[in-house]
């Protein structure tokens, strides 16, 4: 019994002495690096809350595939019919230097146009929701500066509380703080302050389910607390490491012929 309370009291002093260590970019590469489905398939639902008042409800269709060295993505709308064929394709590159490839293709133009991953365009709104086309994305490590400002929890998880200040200082949003789930180093939360230092808007993350092994958030809110208005996805037929996902689904051709579905 002796030697077993003190194996445990060893683990304990180990345990807490590595999560005094860990900064805040260790925190933010651990979740960085929590492993993720070779592919994903989904449907979702998107509803989009005006300051108004006013709900717009759309379905789409989200599909991804990791290659190593990028991981490609496709998000197509599917319903209502004003935007019905609307899609997004991104390419997501492990090497930070290299900036994501975008492309919105939009049915009643019959053009494909690229949408920069960063700047005034990537910051812009994505399809009118909260979300901009940068959140849509993944946003390299090496785009901030992170500080551990202690716990907090959320939702009844105990979590990491960071500061991240982009190295730029340009951006609409260039403070951010995150929650990160101490024990799955999963992001439950963020708060996104303007050039102000003014909280603009909040993204909550819940609903977590293990899929296949993989634990994520099946609804994701944005909200902009400044205007009230807030967009909702609402995940469902979640699919992860399907091997029936073409690699021809992740080109600008399949965009413009409507072949995701």
């Amino acid at each position: 019994m002796k030697k077993t309370l003190t194996l445990l009291g060893t683990l304990l002093i180990t345990t807490s002495v590595f999560a005094q260590s860990l900064t805040g970019y260790d925190i933010m590469k651990k979740c960085d690096e929590v492993p993720e489905p070779k592919t994903s398939s989904t449907t979702a639902t998107l509803t989009i809350h005006s300051k108004k008042g006013n709900d717009r409800i759309r379905e789409v269709i989200m599909k991804s595939k990791d290659y190593g060295d990028v991981t490609k993505e496709v998000i197509v709308f599917t319903t209502p019919k004003d935007v019905a064929g609307t899609g997004y394709l991104m390419f997501d590159y492990d090497d930070e230097s290299k900036d994501s490839d975008n492309w919105l293709y939009m049915p009643a133009m019959k053009k494909t146009r690229r949408i920069a991953s960063s700047g005034s365009e990537g910051e812009g709104s994505f399809m009118g929701t909260d979300f901009t086309y940068e959140d849509m994305g993944d946003r390299g490590l090496n785009k901030d500066d992170y500080t551990l400002l202690g716990s907090e929890s959320v939702d009844g998880v105990d979590c990491y509380k960071i500061e991240c200040i982009s190295k730029a200082h340009t951006e609409k949003d260039p403070r951010r703080i995150v929650y990160v789930g101490k024990e799955d180093f999963l992001m439950y939360k963020a708060e996104f302050y303007d050039r102000q230092n003014t909280l603009h808007r909040v993204l909550t993350c819940s609903d977590f389910t293990t899929i296949d092994g993989y634990k994520s958030a099946k609804t994701m809110k944005m909200e902009n607390v400044q205007s009230g208005s807030w967009s909702l996805i609402q995940m469902k037929d979640v699919v992860y490491n399907a091997s029936d996902i073409d690699d021809s689904l992740f080109t600008v051709a399949a965009l413009e012929k409507g072949r995701i579905r």
